[in-house]
């Protein structure tokens, strides 16, 4: 690997960590209207269990139905980012999501509602801005009782 490409790839991952950073504090921060702009297009936001949104108004949509339902708190933290360059100019990722959340206004309990895998396609879009493409959600821990607000697709479950 030259110097340029090591350059290339540290700024790929500073743009990929920056896109997911905007993807929390959109929503930790009550603008997650704002979330399907981050998506391409036709972008996907899933669940490995099935439930799946496609293109922006869909993904919107879904926030939408989430904010409807009254306050929540929430902070989503990102960690373990590893990329893989794919054939097509895209670039697979996957990352570790941490999620502290809880209906209504704060101080809540410092208790994880869930640990969950991110399975992430990446594209650059013509203004430069990378998106997503796809990005797939995996609960790996869950705390007792727990279940997402978010209703990804339309008539799926919300799990």
């Amino acid at each position: 690997m030259t110097a340029m490409d090591f350059r290339n790839l540290l700024l790929l991952r500073l743009e990929i960590e920056a896109l997911n950073s905007e993807f929390a504090y959109l929503i930790d921060h009550d603008q997650s209207e704002r979330v399907a702009d981050l998506f391409t297009v036709d972008g996907v936001y899933g669940r490995s269990t099935g439930g799946r949104s496609v293109g922006r108004e869909a993904i919107r949509n879904s926030y939408s139905l989430r904010k409807d339902n009254g306050p929540r708190t929430a902070r989503h933290i990102f960690s373990n980012l590893r990329l893989t360059p794919l054939d097509d100019g895209r670039v697979g990722g996957s990352c570790v999501l941490t999620l502290f959340a809880k209906d209504g206004l704060p101080p809540h309990p410092a208790d994880p509602m869930v640990v969950a895998d991110y399975d992430d396609i990446y594209e650059c879009g013509d203004d430069g801005r990378w998106r997503f493409k796809e990005r797939i959600i995996t609960w790996i821990f869950v705390r007792e009782g727990a279940s997402s607000p978010l209703a990804l697709g339309a008539g799926q479950e919300k799990r």
